[in-house]
């Protein structure tokens, strides 16, 4: 960013012991505030019951929703858990797209080019609930267009989309079995 350009941050905090859960509350605010799109990179992307319904009622909304996950993972119970979530995303018409490159650990997240949270929160109830997360907010419009323009170019060249065809051809009822007990 230039020198002059005014550039507005916020540190938040999830932390349980002190029973703050700023971040958590970030990521709802976004659905809500969001007007025409919201990408979203996370490593581990298992979203709990009240991050679901917001995502749900942001497409609803007119928004739209992509998410950058990783296509291989070292910690092959969660990747299971988080396929088992792909059919109930993709019915509602979000986007999927599997990093290839590598494990993917990144976690940052714009709406509208405009504004990005990045730091060591993933979408899931451990981080949400039960470990100690610091983010950085940054609200800033040459920042968030920056952010997007490289998470859209992320999309472009290292990642496979995943449609719904491609998810079902690979199904059968003892992957979506051990998914299924992956996720519970």
């Amino acid at each position: 960013l230039p020198s002059h350009e005014e550039c507005l941050t916020r540190i938040r905090i999830n932390d349980w012991v002190r029973n703050k859960n700023q971040i958590s509350r970030i990521y709802i605010e976004m659905f809500h505030r969001a007007s025409h799109e919201v990408i979203i990179l996370s490593s581990y992307f298992l979203p709990g019951r009240v991050f679901r319904k917001n995502l749900s009622m942001a497409v609803k909304r007119g928004i739209k929703i992509r998410l950058i996950l990783s296509g291989n993972s070292d910690i092959k119970m969660a990747k299971a858990a988080e396929l088992f979530l792909y059919p109930w995303l993709l019915r509602r018409g979000i986007e999927i797209y599997e990093y290839q490159k590598s494990i993917l650990h990144g976690k940052i997240a714009v709406f509208d080019g405009q504004w990005v949270t990045v730091g060591s929160y993933n979408i899931n109830n451990i981080s949400a609930y039960a470990s100690i997360e610091l983010n950085v907010e940054v609200n800033n419009e040459l920042f968030g267009q920056i952010v997007q323009s490289k998470l859209e170019e992320v999309i472009k060249n290292e990642c496979v989309r995943i449609t719904a065809d491609d998810y079902s051809k690979k199904l059968n009822w003892l992957l979506m079995f051990k998914r299924w007990v992956s996720y519970e």
